[in-house]
């Protein structure tokens, strides 16, 4: 009987519940709930068969997306989403029985993609306030570590790093792997792609799925120096980007105003939800993404059903480390959030 390594074998599957969700209020995946701007329609539109029938042309969005991001070329490497990208990334730094440290709760993909490498998965907790554990990642870090990985802001808990702790982490781990996700960097402004010039060790992972609402095209990329780029672009696959997620990704930063417009309304949005919580009794941790974690206890799995009912999809997170009775709800816009309270109040 064929078998698979013991690896895969032994290790559990990431299945997200992503079935039945469209026309519904999808406040469960921290999409742009509007989708992408006009633009990106415009232009899939505009796909001809030559274009589905020929392999991808990559040269073009490369030069847009370095030049919106402020570095060179060959400083970047686009992917298939953050996910691709965070998978490319271990696959070119990790072997078996490599240590990495993994604080959580956090994106389950990485546990999962290094557990197929046969990697070692260190797990650090998060406090308990679900703020980023500085000192123990810190102290964690020994001749074993082969890479730290830390996302900023936090999914499933909105925290965020100080820019200060990264530094010192990226020093103390010199030669190891520091791993940075910022998929939802842009709902702060802040990020440490400026610092792959000083800290060789850095490599950063980003995505279109989020703000620029590209979930379903698959569009994602790292940044890191030229020499580490070169070693990536070797495990990446030549075609593992298609064409309608270039096209999109292309016509996407055309269009900053609409970007611009949908960060701000997600932000007010945000707020709106965690002091309409507060208003309810519900703690609620706001973040630095574009969702909120609030406190159901053991109502949680109930709200969860009653709201999809109403056709709203939320998160249960109980099952993650500390979330136990935690519902990840997603900052859509404002009237979008107005519509959860008004749904909510009546599960309530």
């Amino acid at each position: 009987m064929l078998e698979p390594k013991p690896s895969v074998k032994t290790m559990q599957r990431y299945i997200p519940p992503l079935e039945g969700r469209r026309g519904k209020l999808r406040l469960d995946f921290n999409e742009n709930t509007l989708g992408p701007s006009p633009k990106v329609v415009a232009a899939l539109r505009r796909i001809t068969g030559e274009d589905i029938g020929t392999y991808p042309e990559y040269s073009r969005i490369y030069s847009k997306l370095a030049s919106s991001l402020g570095i060179g070329e060959e400083e970047l490497c686009i992917t298939n989403a953050s996910d691709d990208a965070i998978k490319v990334v271990l696959e070119s730094y990790l072997d078996k029985g490599d240590e990495i440290i993994v604080p959580a709760p956090t994106f389950a993909m990485f546990e999962v993609y290094a557990s197929i490498i046969g990697a070692i998965v260190r797990t650090i907790l998060y406090n308990d306030n679900l703020s980023f554990p500085a000192e123990q990642v810190l102290q964690a870090i020994t001749e074993k570590t082969k890479a730290i990985v830390i996302v900023n802001p936090n999914n499933p808990t909105g925290t965020a790093v100080e820019r200060a702790v990264i530094i010192e982490i990226l020093e103390k781990a010199k030669d190891r792997l520091v791993l940075v996700d910022e998929a939802y960097s842009q709902f702060t402004g802040e990020s440490v792609k400026d610092l792959i010039g000083r800290y060789e060790n850095l490599v950063v992972v980003q995505t279109f799925s989020k703000i620029y609402g590209l979930s379903g095209l698959r569009l994602g990329y790292v940044i890191s120096s030229r020499r580490n780029i070169e070693s990536i672009r070797k495990v990446n696959s030549p075609y593992s980007v298609n064409t309608a997620a270039v096209i999109a990704g292309l016509a996407a930063l055309d269009d900053q105003e609409y970007l611009q417009s949908y960060v701000a309304e997600v932000l007010a949005s945000r707020a709106f939800l965690a002091d309409e919580l507060k208003k309810l009794g519900i703690a609620a941790l706001s973040g630095k993404a574009n969702f909120v974690l609030a406190q159901f206890g053991q109502r949680c799995k109930e709200i969860d059903e009653r709201l999809r009912e109403k056709g709203i999809l939320v998160r249960d997170r109980s099952s993650d480390p500390l979330l136990k009775g935690y519902i990840r709800i997603s900052a859509g816009t404002l009237s979008q959030a107005k519509q959860f309270i008004r749904s909510l109040k009546e599960v309530l």
